[in-house]
């Protein structure tokens, strides 16, 4: 029984440890279950937490990727409008809160850190492929960098993208047009330089041959049998030629246009377009040039077409800036844009010179009012003597004080004076003077831009300038002489060549009026005898002749056998205001001065008059001596009566002595200058030559808004064709140049009814008048004399300091005589003189120059022929001259015993923008002559007035047309009584691709171009 016992207890024992086994083990199981779960566990929420993490990266990188996009468009939104962006623009870029978008779609939870950043200098890169191939640009390189952090996780991403901003300068063209480009029967035409118009390209050479050796391309059409006019006469002409990638010439007939003459007409859509289809051809013709011309290309555009898409004539006119900014102007549409200032002349570095029919009107002067006499703004030329506005008061018992016009500041003859003796000849206000509200004020200003706002900062030194005067100094000899008026030479240094061609700074010249800048006006008009009215009265000059060079002038006489003793003490008494001549115009004693006038005594009283001269091409509107289109009265009579000229071709100019600006800025003057000028008050100190501000040079910017009734820089009379002296009053094509669908004539909202009844036209006067008396009329230019030497220097050692000159005007201007040239090497029988034969090259007078305008037009070098050529009249005067526009305003050549306009060879070299007139298709009425309806083309860009036949123009430049004239609108003429065109030696100056050598204030197309983004971390 026990055994039994024991073995049922020992199977309990087993069967008890067996279930203690099991239970150890399922709980192990269970353990390691539990492991693994809490395993798994683990696994999943870090699987999970991963997960989560890329998510949260996913998303900032987005945030970061839109951070980078938004900043690629705002950059790109500044490069548009400016070249050079300035720091707070590039700020607005930086901004992170700049992207309200990105933070709020995402539910606030990102911050962005943005930088902008330049990672190179400016350097010259060559375009490889797209559409500027070829062309060099100024690059800089410029890092945009976006670091994009969530808030919640802390998760950063960093994104960085490259940017290629490329300016690519209009001066490498040798040829660019805005609109269509016209070649129509020139002489030899052989030019270089990359051609380009952002319309259609007219091509009809002559017999002489046109020559291509750079690219040509169009953004329309390339016309080879049809005249913009629609003429064909010469649609088998034949001889152009262009070079092919090996540069050799290949001959481009006149079949290989991209359209040619006939239907169906692809400019159907355009009626002012002569007919023409489409060549299927051109293609596989144009393949031997190895793409060298081209047609369909893109645009160019400035940054003013890009970014405001305005009429480009805008980079010529005066700025905006609203009356609540400071300086605030006056003006009628909307203020200017940031492109606008940014990329107006106006507002380029250098100087500033404004005038204008009342202080209100003048840059920065429209808080002041217009009556006031305290509180500087600008001078007034032609009120009281100190030129603060006022008018002269008749109760003045002092002649002086009662006569019109501003006495210029005295200034220093030398540094080591403790006087100031240079005293400058006094405006004579009463020709300057008009009557009514109308009043003659001028402000000269400096100008820069500020870098870190882009603001447009001036500093007024009108008084200071004109210190040095605003006469054009008289030659002075035996036959003529004004008393007390010092002609010490050196003078301008253009008679002994003291001053003209030196590199550092000469003695100050000391006599009067010798250190002008600025030229209002003058006692001596060059030439021959003014002709008078036939009647006698009034006559207002008399000719002198006998002067030391063997010219002749005319001079206005306003006393004769004056008492010498009362005129030289100033008439302080017992003199009267009346006339001295019951038939001259209003006079005051307190300008008359003493003069030999052709006597060996100074028995005779003269007086300054405003510098006059008369235009051809813009007093006249059909190129022909022809009654049908003119009374009698407009033409010379032959049995010597004089005869009338329209005042429309009569334009009151401001001469510029580029001679005395360049001693000024060379610093000639420091020192001199007076100490008691609105400038020199606020800097303590007279105004010195490091005043002025530079940037790789100086621009000069001029306007000249006196008779603009509407204020708007544009001269309103548009009715440019007609058959009638009054023309014919209904818009034709090609008048109305600013596309505003009217034909202004300005015959309303006018206070003068003489002046409205005129419409400037149909008023004549006789050409003695024209020539001394300043007019009511908006018909002003600006000339540039004395510039066979610019200011600036090229530096080829170190092209950094290298400094040029840029002349820029919404008038027209007017160049006289060589500029910034003194010759040229070589001119060869065939094909034209090279760039760098023009002399002097690569020396420190070789100057980086540029001239923009509403038009520019030649005047050649002046040079007295005695008997020239075997002719049959001795005293001819070769070259321009005054004297000879109002003497033969429609007599361009010689003939019989008659003078004529006769040119000389004159050399010139710089880059040109400017304006032309509307070509359309041939249409009575027209303006006659060999191309009726046409605008010139591009070998008549540069106008003329004289009779150039068998006379050279040199010219080394580039030619860039991208606007139509508002002020020298009259239509093109040639070849009858205008001009006859020059031998045109013109080639292209090479030397604007290296972009050390460009002018200042060139223009630039804008070229971004930019890269894809990478990841980045710091």
């Amino acid at each position: 029984m026990t055994s039994n016992t024991s073995l049922k207890s020992s199977e309990s024992l087993i069967k008890s440890d067996q279930k203690g086994s099991a239970l150890i083990i399922a709980l192990f199981v269970l353990a390691l279950v539990g492991a693994f779960a809490a395993l798994a566990l683990t696994r999943t929420a870090t699987e999970a937490a991963a997960m989560g993490n890329e998510a949260a990266e996913a998303r900032t990188f987005y945030a970061a990727q839109g951070s980078l996009e938004m900043m690629t468009r705002n950059f790109n939104k500044i490069f548009e409008r400016k070249l050079s962006p300035t720091t707070t623009d590039l700020d607005k870029v930086r901004d992170g809160a700049n992207n309200p978008g990105l933070s709020t779609s995402m539910g606030g939870q990102y911050t962005f850190f943005q930088e902008v950043d330049q990672t190179s200098n400016s350097r010259a890169e060559t375009l490889q492929g797209g559409p500027y191939s070829g062309l060099y640009a100024l690059r800089d390189n410029w890092r945009l960098r976006t670091t994009a952090t969530d808030t919640i996780t802390g998760t950063q991403v960093q994104l960085t993208r490259n940017i290629l901003n490329n300016r690519i300068p209009i001066f490498q063209f040798g040829v660019f047009y805005e609109d269509d480009l016209e070649l129509f029967r020139p002489p030899l035409f052989s030019f270089g330089g990359r051609v380009h118009s952002n319309r259609h390209f007219f091509i009809s050479p002559g017999t002489e041959g046109v020559y291509f050796d750079s690219r040509v391309t169009a953004v329309g059409e390339i016309v080879t049998q049809t005249w913009r006019n629609g003429n064909t006469s010469d649609s088998a002409n034949n001889a152009t030629y262009i070079k092919n990638a090996s540069g050799v010439f290949k001959q481009f007939l006149p079949t290989y246009g991209s359209v040619l003459n006939g239907t169906p007409n692809v400019f159907a859509s355009d009626p002012d377009l002569p007919p023409s289809k489409v060549n299927p051809n051109f293609n596989s013709q144009t393949s031997i040039f190895d793409g060298n011309i081209a047609a369909h290309v893109k645009p160019l555009k400035l940054p003013l077409k890009v970014g405001d898409n305005v009429d480009l004539i805008e980079m010529i006119r005066r700025g905006k800036q609203s009356p609540g900014v400071t300086p605030g102007d006056y003006f009628t549409g909307p203020a200017d844009t940031d492109i606008l200032r940014s990329e107006r002349f106006a507002n380029k570095t250098g100087i500033r010179i404004s005038l204008a029919d009342s202080k209100l009107k003048l840059p920065g002067c429209a808080a002041t009012p217009t009556t006031a006499v305290t509180g500087k703004c600008g001078v007034r030329l032609d009120g009281y003597i100190d030129g603060l506005g006022g008018n002269p008061n008749v109760s003045d018992t002092v002649i002086a004080l009662r006569a019109r016009g501003y006495q210029p500041k005295s200034m220093k003859l030398s540094t080591t004076d403790a006087g100031f003796n240079y005293t400058p000849t006094r405006v004579n206000g009463e020709r300057l003077y008009t009557g009514g509200s109308r009043e003659v004020w001028i402000k000269i200003e400096t100008v820069k831009t500020n870098a870190a706002t882009g603001a447009i900062e001036t500093e007024d030194i009108t008084e200071d300038i004109l210190s040095l005067g605003v006469t054009e100094q008289p030659e002075t000899w035996s036959n003529f002489q004004i008393s007390g008026y010092d002609h010490t030479q050196p003078n301008n240094c253009v008679t002994t060549g003291c001053n003209l061609v030196a590199t550092t700074p000469q003695p100050a010249s000391t006599g009067t009026d010798s250190r002008s800048i600025i030229k209002i006006q003058r006692f001596l008009i060059p030439g021959p005898t003014v002709p008078s009215n036939p009647s006698g009265t009034p006559r207002y000059v008399t000719q002198l002749s006998g002067s030391s060079t063997g010219e002749n002038y005319s001079v206005v006489v306003r006393y004769s056998g004056a008492d010498s003793t009362k005129v030289a003490a100033g008439c302080a008494s017992g003199c009267t205001i009346s006339n001295p001549d019951p038939n001259s115009s209003p006079e005051n004693f307190a300008h008359l001065k003493l003069a030999k006038v052709g006597s060996s005594s100074f028995d005779k009283a003269i007086v300054p008059f405003p510098i006059e001269m008369f235009d051809t091409r813009e007093g006249e509107y059909y190129d022909e001596a022809s009654t049908t289109y003119y009374p009698n009265t407009y033409w010379d009579n032959p049995s010597g009566t004089p005869r009338k000229l329209s005042r429309n071709g009569v334009l009151s100019m401001i001469d510029i002595d580029v001679a005395n600006l360049r001693r000024f800025l060379r610093g000639d003057f420091d020192g001199l200058f007076p100490l008691d000028t609105l400038f020199a008050i606020s800097k303590g100190r007279g105004l010195r030559a490091s005043d002025i501000p530079d940037q790789a040079g100086w621009v000069v910017y001029f306007s000249d808004r006196r008779g603009d009734q509407d204020f708007d820089g544009e001269f309103d009379m548009e009715d440019i064709y007609g058959n009638s002296p009054g023309n014919d009053g209904v818009i034709q094509k090609g008048e109305d140049v600013n596309g505003n669908g009217l034909l202004d004539m300005l015959t309303t909202n006018l206070s003068s009814a003489n002046y409205e009844a005129a419409r400037y036209r149909d008023d004549t006067v006789y050409p003695d008048a024209a020539a001394v008396n300043d007019h009511k009329y908006y018909r002003r230019g600006v000339r540039l004399i004395n510039a066979v030497v610019l200011p600036g220097i090229y530096d080829s050692a170190n092209p950094s300091n290298t400094k040029g000159f840029t002349f820029a005007s919404e008038n027209g201007v007017y160049v006289k005589g060589n500029f910034n040239a003194q010759g040229v090497g070589t001119v060869p029988s065939t094909g034209n003189t090279p760039y760098n034969q023009y002399l002097p090259f690569d020396t420190p007078l070789h100057i980086p120059s540029s001239i923009v305008a509403d038009a520019v037009t030649i005047l050649s070098n002046s040079k007295y022929d005695n008997n020239s050529a075997g002719a049959a009249v001795s005293g001819y005067y070769d070259g321009w001259n005054d004297g000879e526009s109002f003497a033969y305003p429609y007599n361009k050549d010689r003939s019989g015993t008659a003078d004529g306009r006769v040119a000389t060879t004159t050399q010139i070299r710089f880059a040109m923008i400017a304006g032309d007139t509307i070509a359309s298709l041939q249409a009575s009425p027209n303006q006659g002559g060999i191309s009726p309806r046409l605008n010139g083309g591009v070998h008549n860009f540069k106008r003329f007035l004289e009779d150039w036949s068998g006379k050279r123009l040199d010219y080394a430049g580039s030619l860039i047309n991208l606007f139509n004239s508002r002020n020298n609108n009259g239509s093109f003429k040639c070849c009858n009584t205008v001009y006859d065109p020059p031998r045109r030696n013109w080639v292209f100056d090479s030397t604007f691709l290296d972009p050390t050598r460009l002018p200042p204030g060139s223009p630039f197309f804008q070229y971004v171009q930019t890269t894809g983004f990478e990841r980045t971390n710091d």
